[in-house]
């Protein structure tokens, strides 16, 4: 996690999302489900827990999305 914002790597690239609210317990190597497709808000599913999430987009490359994740949530 990085500041609220997590980098999801999934079938098709990376995801970056931004987590609201109460951020729960999202930890590097979990799995995690979500509509990778989605822009805005949309639910997280992590560990049986339903997070509130903004989905930033997808990226191709995992250094993309990181910088992504850092200049939009900090880090």
């Amino acid at each position: 996690m990085n500041g609220g914002m997590v980098v999801v790597h999934h079938d098709d690239g990376y995801a970056v999302v931004e987590l609201l609210g109460d951020e729960g317990t999202v930890r590097v190597g979990d799995m995690v489900q979500g509509d990778w497709n989605a822009l805005g808000g949309e639910p997280l599913f992590a560990d049986g827990e339903t997070l509130d999430s903004y989905f930033q987009g997808n990226w191709g490359s995992r250094d993309a999305a990181i910088q992504i994740a850092r200049n939009t949530g900090g880090g």
